[in-house]
């Protein structure tokens, strides 16, 4: 398929360059072109009363060697911008049919009309013009090369993130609870340390403690926590004390009960957001529903057992 539309890419980017470049160019030189005619028609409607024209009103043939000699030095003048002048005749006398690139210009004078016959011969291939098309066509051709480099790079990428993907999901999930710096991570993702405050942290050390031991207990919210429970939590609380941590008092775990699983859950979300898969292993489940629906939850860890969690400082 690359071998259809990268040649196909490439001739259309260089396509469009040349458009550019052809519009651009045009319409400069067009500008350019009628300046330089404007100049010409000023210069010979001041020449004008000096020149030697016939006039029909006084029978004065003119002379046709110095107007001739006059054209010849106004294209010397004007040389290498491809515009010339091809006639100067007063209309009376004027019979001349343009040929291709002719056109012509009248001028006023005080007694008589008079025509300019012009002529715009410019070659737009010239080697300057040819070495910016060359130039069109290698930027082409980097651009699409570029653009291939980049598509297989991130193939490459992709291929190399989904080989690592595959090789994580293919060794199991460690939690990892570090009572000496107070965080949490996964042996996915090491070196990502997610911080708990003292609360949380002691609150689901209990919670996986006490659902171990105890798999099929409801855990509801609306009622107090367990004695055994509140034992394990402030078991881990005085286990702080002795690592060193700051504390100034015991927390009550019965307060603010939703609040500390909210603070356990959005900290689970950062170390397992990778893995969501592996959620229901630890995460605290959320109420869904109100009333009696409610009344129904648990926020147990019914599948902590089928996890596994290490624990560093207990």
């Amino acid at each position: 398929m690359n071998r259809v539309i990268l040649p196909v890419c490439f001739f259309v980017l260089f396509i469009v360059f040349s458009l550019v470049f052809y519009v651009s160019t045009t319409q400069k030189q067009q500008q350019i072109n009628q300046l330089q005619i404007a100049q010409i028609e000023k210069q010979i409607a001041l020449d004008l009363p000096l020149l030697d024209l016939s006039n029909e009103l006084l029978k004065h043939s003119g002379n046709k060697a110095a107007l001739q000699h006059y054209i010849q030095t106004v294209n010397a003048q004007i040389q290498g911008t491809g515009i010339q002048v091809v006639a100067i005749e007063p209309k009376h006398e004027f019979n001349l049919s343009l040929k291709t690139h002719e056109f012509i210009r009248k001028l006023n004078s005080n007694n008589n009309v008079v025509f300019i016959v012009l002529s715009l011969k410019q070659p737009y291939f010239t080697n300057d013009v040819m070495a910016i098309y060359i130039l069109l066509f290698v930027i082409s051709a980097l651009l699409i090369y570029m653009i291939k480099q980049a598509a297989i790079y991130q193939g490459d990428k992709k291929l190399v993130t989904g080989q690592e993907l595959n090789t994580l999901e293919s060794k199991p999930l460690i939690l990892v609870i570090n009572l000496k710096s107070k965080t949490l991570s996964s042996s996915y993702y090491p070196d990502q340390h997610v911080a708990l405050a003292n609360k949380p942290l002691c609150f689901y050390l209990a919670l996986v403690e006490f659902c171990t031991n105890n798999p099929e207990i409801k855990l509801n919210q609306n009622k107090n926590v367990p004695e055994e429970l509140l034992e394990f939590a402030n078991k881990y609380f005085y286990r702080l004390v002795e690592l060193g941590h700051t504390v100034r008092k015991r927390p009550n775990f019965n307060n603010s009960l939703e609040k500390t699983l909210s603070e356990i859950r959005a900290a689970l979300d950062d170390v397992l957001n990778d893995c969501p898969e592996q959620k229901e292993l630890y995460y605290p489940p959320k109420a869904f529903g109100e009333g009696s629906r409610s009344r129904m939850h648990s926020y147990g860890l019914i599948n902590v057992s089928q996890g596994n969690i290490e624990i560093i400082g207990k």
